[in-house]
């Protein structure tokens, strides 16, 4: 192979190639971009690059780095294109140190290294001195200007690992100035959200949806924490601008029609309940839509304790409509809430079993069971309203059954369900048990029976601890002679099983 020195001679232009390249992808105003770059011309300076062989029919240059391990960086000529050995798949140090290794046998590097840190004075000036929503902008998009990968949307690891190193590559930019620091962190948060949003929103078709959901979840609690601190925080005359920006932007996002609009309303909703909580401005807000979405006039209706007019909805708004619910149960406005869920109560069926994932059904269930108890329904609509729960919504129905002192009901409604023992008693066995003891009866046989089938020891302990319970509830309702015939008649059907009759002695059952 020729020497390094003639080799960087021969392909002098595809080396400043490079070097342009790292030049416009690298920002010194970036820490994160300019401990890279400090890193690589370390390894150089310290002998750490090894050029190994060169393939002149494929011009691909072998390499070895020597840093805390040994990593390997193949450079293809052609394709003008760098691979390393190393876990880092964008630019890493490694490929820089390889491509600075041959640039220094044609030009000086510590110039080159000047001249492109000379940039950050600019830079920080920019955004520093004269800093402006605008600016911001910039420079965070800067962030997110290479294409996302296609694999990240089926693999939520490296969507999580991708989305994370693009947003600290943008924190990195946050002013000195304590004062700008919050409001800079929610326009990098929020940017960086809008920039991955196709991703995400693919994320969630895939088979890591529920990964996709807890991040987004997670990023809503990051942004909502900013915009409590941005609230609360004094705000200067000269941040007036930023605000705004803000302001328009949300805007923006939230008017986007792709499919996506309950998760962008999501979002929207986040800032007009912990940010712009001005009454003055929501309504200049609401103004500014030329067409507002139903759910839009309705949010703000609701933030302004306005009345809300009777509507009709499908089962695909269902889940907006729920949001909006929790949004007037939290507001205290009880006239939006009847409203709102008299129109979400023809598709809560349709919406627990085709709009939602099996594991959030139960959750659903229970924010439902709560928010129609905060309004008038009467006993017609309170049935149907469980009978489109299904099997999720026996714990409310239950609930309610108690309240009302329906507990032939209760007791009917877990014989036809063949609730477990456990899962009765969580749905208030012991008060049935308590208020109308005869009606516990023949579910207490029927979960000692399964028991006896069992024909084993322990199972045979476990029956006898139901039957105790049983021999309770026929003493508090007075049925202690039809306690002795039934123990009498479960003797005599079982007297084979010696060990089933020692544990009824041991248990003082007769």
């Amino acid at each position: 192979m020729a020497t390094v020195q003639s080799l960087a001679q021969q392909y002098e232009e595809i080396i400043h190639n490079y070097m342009a390249a790292i030049e416009k992808s690298l920002n010194p105003a970036r820490a994160l971009d300019e401990e890279m770059v400090r890193k690589a011309v370390f390894l150089v300076r310290h002998d750490g690059v090894q050029i190994q062989s060169f393939n002149e029919e494929r011009l691909l240059l072998e390499a070895i780095v020597k840093d805390a391990h040994s990593v390997k960086v193949v450079m293809n000529f052609d394709k003008l294109t760098a691979v390393c050995a190393c876990p880092q798949e964008e630019l890493c140090r490694h490929r820089l140190a390889v491509i600075f290794a041959l640039y220094q046998k044609i030009g000086s590097l510590s110039a080159w290294v000047a001249d492109w840190r000379d940039q950050q004075k600019e830079q920080l000036s920019t955004i520093g001195n004269k800093r402006s929503p605008q600016q911001w902008t910039k420079v965070i998009r800067s962030v997110w200007r290479d294409p996302i990968p296609d694999y990240t949307t089926r693999n939520y690891f490296y969507f999580e690992q991708m989305y994370e190193g693009r947003l600290k590559n943008a924190l990195s930019f946050v002013p000195l100035e304590r004062e700008w620091k919050t409001l800079f962190r929610a326009y990098a948060h929020f940017i960086s959200l809008a920039e991955v949003w196709p991703t995400y929103i693919s994320g969630t078709n895939d088979v890591h949806h529920s990964f996709f959901k807890t991040w987004f979840e997670d990023e809503l609690q990051d942004l909502r924490d900013l915009l409590d601190q941005l609230h609360n925080q004094h705000r200067t005359f000269e941040s007036d601008a930023f605000f705004d920006g803000l302001q328009e932007m949300v805007r923006s996002f939230a008017a986007i029609k792709d499919g996506s609009s309950s998760q962008r309303l999501t979002v929207y909703q986040l800032f007009w309940t912990n940010l712009f909580t001005n009454d003055k401005l929501r309504k200049q807000e609401l103004a500014a839509f030329p067409r507002p979405d139903e759910r839009i006039n309705i949010f703000f209706a609701i933030l302004l304790k306005e009345e809300v007019e009777p509507k009709k909805i499908t089962a695909n708004d269902a889940h907006d409509w729920i949001q909006l619910a929790i949004l007037a149960e939290t507001e205290q406005h009880l006239q939006a809430l009847q409203v709102i869920l008299t129109a979400v109560r023809p598709h809560v069926k349709t919406f627990l079993f085709e709009g939602l994932y099996t594991q959030y059904r139960h959750q659903y269930v229970r924010t439902l069971s709560r928010l129609f108890s905060l309004i008038n329904l009467d006993e017609a609509e309170w049935e149907d309203l469980f009978r489109q729960f299904g099997h999720y919504g026996l714990p409310a129905y239950s609930t309610y059954l108690i309240e009302k002192g329906l507990f032939k009901q209760w007791a009917e409604l877990h014989h036809m369900h063949s609730s477990p023992l456990y899962f009765a008693e969580e749905c208030g066995l012991r008060e049935v048990q308590e208020a109308a003891p005869d009606y516990v009866l023949p579910l207490y046989h029927r979960y000692a029976m399964s028991h006896l089938d069992e024909r084993s020891r322990s199972s045979y302990k476990q029956a006898v601890r139901i039957w105790k319970k049983m021999k309770a509830a026929c003493k508090k309702s007075d049925q202690m002679e039809f306690w002795k015939s039934y123990m009498k008649e479960i003797r005599t059907q079982n007297k084979r099983l010696r060990a089933l009759q020692e544990e009824i002695e041991k248990g003082n059952l007769v």
